[in-house]
């Protein structure tokens, strides 16, 4: 190597580290932290992979923003401690970035004490989060207004694919039983406690009013508490069984992580991820009476657009009456088969409260 040489030891973030063991082809002296004897590599070999981090940040147009080597290292902990206290992490992050610097570009050189923004945060930035508040907003004076989202989405969506198998147990809940009350009290079943008929089909997060779909939980106690049940009420349940490999999207658990140093368009990755956690909290929240209708469309028009694209049976997401458990809502009810049912009577119920949305 001619240039200057960093080692395994400057850094503390895993991927890094194994980089840089898995490219150096010699031991020797570090440059920097001044390790001796160990993996060692030329810095233009970090050039490529710490660009590909450099598209995370922006630089600042303002006075709000912070030194690009605070960042790096507050984002990801990307250096070691020692190093960083030593004001080396700062001269070896310049070092790597000079040597991926295009002169012919026309953009000057990085410098890694000049403020910048994460670029997701940035106020100027409109990121596809920033584009949904907006749609869900834009909605309530135009309820026939389209989201505009990436074309991809689909892709994404992809990513946090799960299928669940064959024969997989589900659970869906009805508030009372069917009989007079007294002598005879038999639980819902069947059709009873399936989906109800497109005419009776309620407006819901996933589907407007008419359209017909399964919400099921995969727990038996999430699916109790998602009928919102006060001590004594007699609750219907039944075990569904998926009727094939039911391939699921699955909003309650976070994308696989970001490598920032590999991956294509990071940023784009970061936003997506930001749209899809917003979409799972949205659809996760209770429907309520007193609820606007409006409300829900932006929800609608969003699940409607991942059923159109026709390869996934439905989506999962966080229960929000049951915390730690998940619902799913299934587009086609005839993928799940309704099996036996039971009657429970609830013995309690644990309230939480906190201020009201506005206070």
């Amino acid at each position: 190597m001619d240039g200057p040489a960093c080692c395994v030891e400057c850094f503390n973030h895993d991927w890094v580290r194994g980089y840089v063991r898995e490219v150096s082809e010699q031991k020797g002296d570090c440059d920097y932290c001044e390790a001796e004897g160990v993996d060692v590599v030329g810095i233009e070999a970090l050039a490529g992979p710490f660009n590909n981090l450099l598209g995370l940040f922006v630089r600042s147009n303002d006075e709000h923003g912070d030194p690009l080597i605070e960042l790096v290292q507050g984002e990801h902990e990307l250096f070691a401690d020692d190093l960083y206290d030593s004001g080396e992490a700062a001269r070896l992050l310049g070092d790597i970035l000079e040597c991926g610097w295009d002169d012919d570009s026309g953009a000057p050189p990085v410098d890694v004490n000049e403020d910048y923004h994460v670029r997701s945060r940035a106020w100027f930035h409109a990121t596809w989060f920033d584009a949904w508040q907006n749609f869900c907003e834009d909605v309530r004076q135009d309820p026939a207004h389209e989201p505009s989202l990436p074309e991809l989405l689909e892709d994404e969506l992809v990513r946090i694919e799960v299928v669940l198998p064959q024969g997989t147990v589900l659970y869906r809940a009805r508030p009372g039983f069917d009989g007079d009350g007294r002598r005879v009290r038999r639980p819902y079943g069947g059709a009873q406690i399936g989906a109800p008929p497109p005419e009776k089909a309620r407006a819901g997060r996933a589907n407007a009013k008419g359209e017909v779909v399964l919400y099921v939980a995969d727990q038996e106690a999430t699916a109790v508490a998602e009928v919102r049940p006060w001590r004594g009420l007699n609750v219907s349940v039944a075990e569904l069984r998926a009727a094939r490999d039911l391939r699921i999207v699955d909003l309650s658990k976070e994308p696989p992580p970001l490598n920032p140093f590999t991956d294509e368009a990071p940023q784009y990755q970061r936003e997506i991820e930001e749209l899809l956690a917003a979409f799972g909290e949205e659809l996760s929240r209770p429907v309520r009476r007193a609820d606007d209708p409006l409300d829900y469309v932006p929800c609608q028009k969003l699940v409607r657009r991942i059923r159109r694209s026709g390869w996934c049976d439905g989506i999962r997401y966080p229960s929000a009456m049951a915390p730690g458990g998940t619902n799913l809502v299934l587009f086609d009810p005839a993928v799940a088969d309704i099996g036996a049912s039971k009657l429970i009577e609830v013995g309690g119920v644990r309230v939480t409260y906190g201020p009201a949305d506005g206070e």
